[in-house]
């Protein structure tokens, strides 16, 4: 370190307090007491010559000048971050390592794609995978993925697309909420705490050729934008929930949900695999791809069975 850089555990330090907001939480992500955290603040400080936090009792309260330096520090160890894990892919590339980074919405990593992902790992083990969680549609030409799994219609532009499967919408429940009756009627579950998400209720309503009006729009105890979250509570006997087959398959496969009402309609969106249009697909993404297509295969053969 030259005179003119200030020492990185303060950087550090001071960084994590602008995106965490205080000083226990710095202190428990970096492992550090809260008077190291604050002693490293005042070393930056005392370096710089200049105020960065305000004082007020235990809170340390940003000044101007501390939230500009502290937006410029985060973008600069952003960096550094993002040039070491290139050279460090750089370095297991000439190892002989491959690198997957598959963009997957977080529910469908959780319920559907993680408890099968062993057995990838399994037949490829020299293929280190890296799973980016994400609600958002990803650039694939940006270069920060090598391929992506979506539920849509199919008409995502700039990128090569490939069928998986289809998806169904049931109801769902734990065990304990709905007691020891064996089955209930649609009636008699409208009158349990329902659990809603973004599918569409009326459209598995109106499948049924005896769908009574009234149920068409019913009442709802929670909402939830994301889906894990859903199934969670409904995990938990907070309520019933209208959800995709494919992300409660974990769940409903230990028992922790069951099935609320036998029936099931088919959902108007599908999987698909995706891959980018201006890059040619690596032999991992093609590995991969491969046995994920062999796998929804299966997974949809097992439905109709």
């Amino acid at each position: 370190m030259t005179s003119r850089t200030p020492p990185l555990p303060s950087l550090r330090a001071f960084a994590a307090l602008v995106r965490l907001g205080s000083v226990s939480a710095v202190a428990e992500e970096l492992s550090l007491t809260p008077g190291a955290v604050s002693h490293q603040i005042r070393a930056l400080e005392s370096f710089l010559e200049v105020a960065l936090v305000e004082r007020t009792g235990r809170r340390l309260v940003l000044t101007e000048q501390g939230r500009i330096y502290g937006y410029q520090v985060r973008q600069a160890l952003d960096d550094i971050s993002d040039a070491t894990e290139n050279t460090r892919r750089r370095s297991r590339q000439r190892k002989g390592e491959k690198l997957l980074r598959v963009s997957v919405l977080p529910s469908f990593a959780h319920g559907w794609l993680l408890p099968r992902l062993q057995d990838f790992c399994r037949l490829y083990p020299d293929i280190r995978v890296v799973i980016h969680g994400s609600m958002e549609y990803v650039d694939l030409n940006a270069g920060t993925v090598d391929c992506a799994i979506r539920f849509g219609h199919g008409n995502w532009a700039d990128a090569l697309i490939q069928p998986l499967m289809p998806d169904s919408l049931l109801l769902v429940a734990s065990p304990a909420l709905l007691g020891k009756r064996k089955s209930h009627t649609l009636a008699q579950l409208m009158q349990l705490p329902l659990l809603h998400s973004i599918e569409n209720w009326a459209a598995w309503v109106s499948s049924m050729p005896d769908a009574e009006p009234q149920f068409q729009r019913p009442p709802t105890r929670m909402e939830f934008t994301d889906s894990t979250h859903l199934l969670e509570a409904a995990r938990q006997g907070l309520g019933v929930a209208l959800t995709r087959r494919s992300i409660a398959d974990n769940l409903l496969q230990r028992g922790e949900l069951v099935q609320a009402f036998a029936h099931v309609c088919p959902h108007a969106s599908h999987y698909y695999a995706l891959q980018p249009s201006a890059v040619e697909a690596s032999e991992s993404v093609a590995q991969f791809l491969g046995w994920l297509q062999v796998e929804c295969a299966r997974f949809a053969y097992s439905l109709k069975v």
